[in-house]
């Protein structure tokens, strides 16, 4: 009988052929780099990848001042779909991208609450208002009107 004993990867050598990876080398490359030390092929770093999400291993965090939520028809073959937006206002970085057979307050409600449970509690502007999200969408403040506007 033939008995195989499995031999563990060290964490060190996972978080350095991460790091590798994610500083641009594919994986087949960081494979052959981490080759010196560890025998691992390609798919077994990818595997890694998949294990410890990118999003767990990100140590930046996107400071959030404001959310600037917008919305727009698009037409999609013989179809219009609605596509919902929020940015950050400082660094104008998109947070969140959904889309929507429908424009409907549940529709509004659903895409802000799952910002929110990502992101945290922060002010909200759309086209005209601030909203306050915390235990429901209240009106802070409304925009002046345009000068131009008639």
């Amino acid at each position: 009988m033939i008995c195989q004993i499995r031999k563990r990867t060290e964490p060190e050598d996972i978080a350095y052929s991460l790091y590798l990876y994610f500083l641009g080398l594919s994986l087949r490359n960081t494979s052959k780099a981490v080759s010196r030390f560890i025998k691992r092929s390609h798919t077994a770093i990818r595997d890694w990848i998949q294990k410890y999400k990118p999003e767990m291993l990100s140590s930046r965090k996107i400071r959030i001042t404001e959310f600037i939520i917008d919305e727009t028809i698009i037409k999609v073959g013989s179809e219009y779909i609605w596509l919902w937006i929020a940015i950050e206002d400082d660094n104008r970085e998109i947070l969140q991208i959904s889309i929507s057979k429908k424009r409907n307050m549940f529709v509004a409600e659903r895409f802000i609450l799952n910002l929110v449970k990502r992101y945290g509690e922060h002010p909200v502007s759309t086209d005209m208002e601030r909203y306050m999200v915390s235990t429901g969408l209240q009106v802070l403040e409304t925009a002046p009107s345009h000068p131009f506007q008639i």
